[in-house]
């Protein structure tokens, strides 16, 4: 049964399919996908101090603890940068006080979190390397931390395999 809505009496067609892209956003995709494993790092310098996938939680013994991304440790005022060229979707403030910004590369995204400050807007042109913002530095141990996710479609990524080693 079609779902309706006050304002728009007409029915809502559920989408099963993907997003569907302009021949532009086709060919950047197909650009994003051909760069698996060359992409830059989200930021200048940094390690990964916590991998893609799950992992035993660090304090509580038998809790398993599932990473979306990889998280990368980076200096105090670093900047998170585009991996690759798109169009910021989104800029979204955390309950923590922290920003995030997700960036569309055809039907790819990437998402850049715990971020203090964001100099970018929804809907913007992004180049790759273009700083985003900076990387929030926390106040009780002084890590500066960024998150980073990368998505196809609905699906999560290893973003540790799109990176260049």
């Amino acid at each position: 049964e079609p779902k309706t809505t006050a304002k728009n009496p007409e029915p809502v067609k559920e989408s099963t399919s993907e997003i569907a892209l302009t021949p532009d956003e086709t060919a950047l995709s197909n650009s994003f996908s051909g760069n698996k494993g060359r992409l830059p790092w989200p930021t200048e310098k940094g390690v990964v101090c916590s991998s893609f996938g799950e992992h035993p939680h660090p304090v509580l013994a038998g809790v398993v603890v599932k990473n979306n991304g990889i998280d990368i440790l980076t200096q105090a005022g670093s900047r998170a940068r585009t991996v690759f060229n798109g169009s910021v979707s989104g800029v979204i403030a955390m309950p923590n006080g922290a920003k995030a910004v997700i960036v569309r590369h055809g039907d790819f995204l990437t998402v850049y979190s715990n971020l203090s400050t964001v100099f970018v807007r929804t809907g913007q042109k992004v180049s790759t390397k273009q700083d985003l913002g900076v990387v929030r530095t926390d106040d009780q141990d002084s890590r500066a931390e960024l998150h980073f996710e990368l998505w196809h479609n609905k699906s999560i990524q290893n973003p540790a395999l799109w990176i260049a080693r």
